[in-house]
């Protein structure tokens, strides 16, 4: 249940993202949504592998995952932003 409200939640933003940037007639090239899309992608497996690793009792890998995978989904997202502004 937590993913789809995760889904919703993310579509929802997205969807909102699209408008304001429409509404503001904000130019945005096609690799900042790619971009966006990789970053938000990496995140939301860096999540699903760390609360995953711990329910099986792999603390390590957990903050491991974290570590490799959110670390960049979080730079992707910084120049994502500054794409966007």
């Amino acid at each position: 249940m937590g993913w789809f409200l995760y889904g919703l939640f993310i579509g929802a933003g997205g969807m909102r993202l699209v408008m304001w940037v429409q509404q503001e007639q904000i130019n945005v090239a096609w690799y900042a949504w790619a971009l966006g899309v990789i970053a938000l992608a990496l995140g939301a497996l860096a999540g699903q592998n760390f609360f995953a690793s711990f329910k099986e009792l792999e603390p390590r890998a957990a903050w491991m995952g974290l570590v490799f995978i959110g670390i960049p989904a979080l730079i992707l997202a910084g120049v994502t932003t500054l794409l966007f502004l």
